[in-house]
């Protein structure tokens, strides 16, 4: 749950308490992209998983994914693009899928289009919100050459004997992220493995398979590695990653950016006028629940359709009492929309304005005060003068008079 705010647009403080809908959970598939309505814009995604399988995050600043439906292909382009992105590197694709999975097998069939020295091509299970994940990554290094890795968060508790760990020499080639997410701090854990044949011409089959007990990454049939709970299940290593993620295929410009060009291979270069271009083509990919009864329940489900009828509800209450209270006055109705009033405030209720009306009068009525004060105290000053100076003079005349006499 902690991903749905970044993944599904579902902003809890902008949205009905009970409005926000729960992650889709996962269901079996086996997508050969015969069809373009399977791939979707992220912004045009409203959260329910039957609208497509997949959604284009970064559609809305380079539509570089697509589907050939003719040639039954799923394409994730790289490309220089300084209009939209002004950075002077590449952008490329990243295809998501609608539906979250906790436990599975997860299988695509790619070629690489890490081509050139910088690109990085990745599939991967992953969470946003966290940080975490589970991936195979083919770099412009070596394409005969795969790197698997997961990322697990590590609690603040686990960070601190991360730390002494490492003090004391022991910390094992995990390499650290700081990240900071409550305290915690992201770890990597990366290993490179040589292929039998180049990931950029030809068609591999890569597996992930992950459950609560292990992960393990295979390409072509051929088991990579096997990480097993029981083995990393401690404070320096933190176990197995445990929330649910989304499958993810993504192409992009590691070589653009110092902190990663040595490990992608070096600087990415786009030849004259910026018109190379680096092409991840998707054969297949196929999903298997870990459990297989998940992907059967219907979405957003009862529960979820209850909590939906509550803040309806909700919302035709406050209208009707809004209209209640404003019976008579001209434009009413439609100045109140989804619960809350407009009047030249952003969405301030009827309460909050009548307080706001309240300091506004509060406020008037000391600004006046003053000014009335003020008025006495400048009418004071210029008639009190004369009197002053009159008493000030016969006081004085007596006193002299008192001298002269000898008083």
């Amino acid at each position: 749950m902690e991903a749905c705010p970044i993944s599904l647009g579902c902003d809890p403080t902008h949205s009905h308490l009970e409005g926000c809908f729960p992650l889709p959970g996962c269901r079996n598939i086996k997508d050969q992209f015969k069809e373009a309505n399977l791939l979707i814009p992220k912004q045009a995604f409203t959260g329910d998983p039957n609208q497509a399988h997949w959604i284009s995050d970064f559609h809305h600043i380079a539509p570089y994914a697509k589907i050939d439906h003719h040639n039954h292909k799923l394409l994730l382009h790289t490309r220089r693009d300084m209009v939209k992105t002004q950075s002077g590197g590449g952008f490329g694709a990243t295809v998501s899928s609608t539906r979250w999975s906790k436990y599975g097998t997860f299988i695509a069939k790619f070629r690489s289009g890490a081509t050139g020295p910088g690109i990085v091509t990745a599939f991967m299970l992953s969470n946003p919100a966290l940080g975490e994940e589970i991936s195979f990554e083919l770099t412009g290094r070596d394409p005969k050459q795969v790197i698997t890795n997961y990322y697990r968060r590590i609690r603040p508790v686990e960070t601190f004997a991360k730390s002494a760990q490492h003090h004391l020499g022991g910390d094992k080639g995990v390499h650290g992220h700081n990240n900071h997410h409550h305290g915690s701090t992201l770890e990597s854990h990366e290993e490179s493995h040589e292929l039998k044949r180049d990931s950029t011409k030809h068609d591999l089959v890569y597996k992930i398979e992950w459950t609560d007990k292990m992960i393990r990454w295979s390409v072509d049939g051929k088991v990579l590695r096997t990480v097993l709970a029981k083995d990393v299940n401690t404070p320096t290593l933190g176990g197995l990653p445990e929330k649910p993620m989304q499958l993810q295929l993504t192409v992009w410009d590691a070589g653009h950016a110092v902190e990663t060009r040595d490990w992608a291979g070096g600087k990415t270069e786009y030849g004259p006028d910026n018109l190379d271009e680096y092409v991840t083509t998707v054969d297949s990919i196929e999903v298997a629940c870990f459990d297989s009864k998940e992907g059967n329940k219907p979405w957003p489900g009862p529960d979820a359709m209850k909590r939906l009828k509550k803040a309806q509800t909700l919302e035709a209450e406050m209208a009707k009492r809004y209209r209640k209270m404003n019976k008579g006055k001209k434009n009413a109705d439609s100045m109140f929309h989804g619960g809350q009033e407009y009047h030249g405030y952003e969405h301030e209720g009827y309460f909050a304005r009548m307080w706001r009306y309240l300091e506004m009068a509060m406020l008037s009525l000391i600004k006046w005060t003053f000014v009335l004060l003020a008025l006495v105290c400048g009418a004071a000053y210029f008639t009190q003068p004369k009197t002053t100076m009159t008493t000030t003079t016969t006081t004085r005349s007596s006193s002299s008079n008192q001298k002269n006499l000898g008083m």
